[in-house]
């Protein structure tokens, strides 16, 4: 199965932990997946999440400029 690049995100946390490797995020709710074993992620799929970066970051920092928080703050 060729997995949607829509529904694939890139992500520098994960429980509580941070890495600059990150993970790969697969957002599996509403694909059906019955049947299906293997998921294939391309490498270069990969690279140009990891370009792109943290969106759940980026987010956050918005929704704080917004609000008038501090930008730098995690």
């Amino acid at each position: 199965m060729l997995f949607p690049k829509s529904r694939m995100r890139f992500t520098t946390t994960y429980q509580g932990k941070s890495s600059p490797e990150g993970w790969i995020v697969l957002e599996l709710t509403g694909v059906d997946l019955e049947g299906a074993n293997k998921i294939y992620l391309p490498m270069e799929e990969i690279e140009k999440l990891k370009q792109r970066g943290d969106t759940a970051a980026d987010k956050l920092k918005q929704a704080r400029a917004l609000l008038g928080g501090d930008m730098d703050a995690e």
